[in-house]
């Protein structure tokens, strides 16, 4: 056995096991999905975004790559532009959310900085081997699923303000409505950038000078040249910290104590849920005094790949573009980003932040191992409730001893502040548990069903007997493949 690949579609799954295959290390194999990403979960995912990855090389300490934007607009300034920036309302039937777009709701995107440093540094294949499978998909399309079908509808507000960019993201449907389960969407344009990009390494020229001309100040966006030049991907220490005999790496950025939190033993399950649950959920809640309160059903445009391989290395990766802009760089194909446009990102307000501000960001890739070589790569979609569900997933695996597939598919729980939801699907008395957090917060948001607000948990793991197993959440589509 090579290893296994954890991820959030089959096509992105595929996309690792067959650089897996083909002898690809962790790295390789986790940058092959999260570069298909770009095309086989559009909406989640784009080459337009950011994101950070968490890697152990073989026989080595764990470090991570952040590939996380700053906040553009170095070199304007008090001349501030007339900023392309609109509230958008997307209706998930339950709530209506605002979201802010257009050009100047865009960050520089690193993502093809970060894929490259990866692949440089801890890939043992050529860049252009780790791009084949995104290339494939983007040039002879994929079927949509109903998941991605359910997310191009939900942000369909979006999407139509420019039907530029649906030609090219959605390449050969109409325009005038949303792609339907088992159509097929292209995007050729991409699969070219992407080709590009395998072969020198760098962002391609096109792209570069896209982003000038189409989301700079004369268009109503902040990049500029000092931006594109700025501080791009970096090799970092990740955040580290104890779980009982296990130690666990995550991401660097801000928050990063949180996880802690969550995951030192304070998540329970319903037969938890008295004397032990009240600590739980006050000192999750108190964690979350100085994040934004995220409504109900935000979508958390996020996804994730975990690899391990037999080599001993693993890699952990999540990417995000936010809900997207709403443009991309005309004949690229690269939908870009709306992280200024985003209130999780930007608690403070809009365009509060300095020119050069790392952007804080609640993504959690992580890496867990145990004495006995045991090695967890998992990470989530979810907006501000990846956090949560991580933790709770690493709290059931190393506390309570759960294997990886009962600790993704049991219920979970996320608070902030005065409000928390709960799945209570499959507890044993769902009306107690219910009772004990009305209690305690002032709302209580109950599903009756494992649902996509949750966030989607995917695990990769080497056993301590060196075999291999992996989990895909169903909340988002999840899928594991073993080589």
């Amino acid at each position: 056995m090579r290893g296994v690949v954890a991820a959030g579609n089959i096509h992105t799954a595929q996309a690792g096991a067959s650089i897996l295959a083909e002898g690809g290390n962790a790295v390789d194999a986790a940058l092959a999905g999260a570069i298909a990403c770009f095309a086989t979960e559009p909406l989640l995912a784009s080459a337009g975004g950011a994101g950070i990855m968490v890697v152990r090389p073989a026989g080595g300490e764990p470090v991570a790559i952040d590939f996380f934007s700053a906040v553009p607009g170095l070199g304007l300034g008090e001349q501030q532009p007339a900023l392309d920036f609109q509230g958008i309302e997307v209706d998930f039937g339950a709530a209506v959310q605002s979201f802010h777009v257009g050009r100047g709701a865009a960050t520089v995107p690193r993502m093809f900085e970060g894929v490259a440093l990866a692949a440089e540094r801890f890939g043992s294949l050529s860049l252009a081997q780790i791009v084949a499978p995104a290339v494939g998909f983007a040039a002879e399309g994929i079927v949509l699923d109903p998941l991605t079908a359910r997310t191009f509808s939900l942000l369909w507000p979006i999407l139509s303000r420019d039907p530029g960019c649906l030609r090219e993201i959605a390449e050969g449907l109409p325009t005038d409505r949303p792609p339907r389960p088992g159509e097929r969407v292209f995007n050729r344009a991409l699969a070219r950038t992407l080709e590009d990009f395998g072969v020198s390494g760098r962002v391609p020229e096109r792209l570069r000078q896209g982003l000038l001309d189409e989301f700079g100040p004369e268009r109503g966006g902040l990049i500029t040249p000092a931006d594109l030049d700025g501080e791009g991907a970096a090799i970092t220490a990740a955040h580290e910290f104890s779980l009982g005999p296990w130690r666990v790496w995550t991401s660097p950025r801000f928050g990063g104590r949180r996880l802690e939190v969550i995951a030192s033993g304070l998540l329970a399950e319903d037969r938890q849920l008295d004397e032990p649950g009240r600590v739980l959920l006050q000192a999750l809640a108190s964690q979350a005094g100085h994040l934004a309160v995220g409504p109900l059903d935000a979508p958390g445009s996020t996804t994730h790949v975990s690899v391990v391989d037999a080599h001993g290395s693993a890699a952990s990766i999540t990417l995000t573009s936010g809900e997207g802009c709403g443009h991309v760089v005309t004949g690229t194909g690269v939908h870009l980003n709306n992280f200024l446009g985003e209130e999780d990102l930007n608690p403070g307000g809009f365009h509060r932040h300095a020119p050069g501000d790392a952007l804080p960001t609640m993504i959690a890739p992580t890496l867990a191992i145990d004495p006995s070589g045991r090695v967890l790569a998992l990470g989530s979609g979810g907006s501000n409730r990846i956090r949560s569900a991580v933790g709770l997933v690493l709290h059931r695996v190393a506390t309570e001893g759960m294997a990886i597939d009962a600790a993704v598919n049991a219920p979970r729980v996320h608070a902030e502040a005065h409000d928390v939801w709960v799945e209570l699907e499959s507890r044993r008395d769902g009306a107690r548990v219910r009772r004990q957090l009305e209690g305690r917060f002032e709302r209580v948001h109950a599903f009756d069903v494992r649902d996509f607000f949750f966030g989607g948990v995917h695990v990769a793991e080497l056993r301590a007997d060196g075999s291999f197993h992996g989990a895909g959440d169903s909340r988002r589509g999840g899928v594991a493949i073993c080589v």
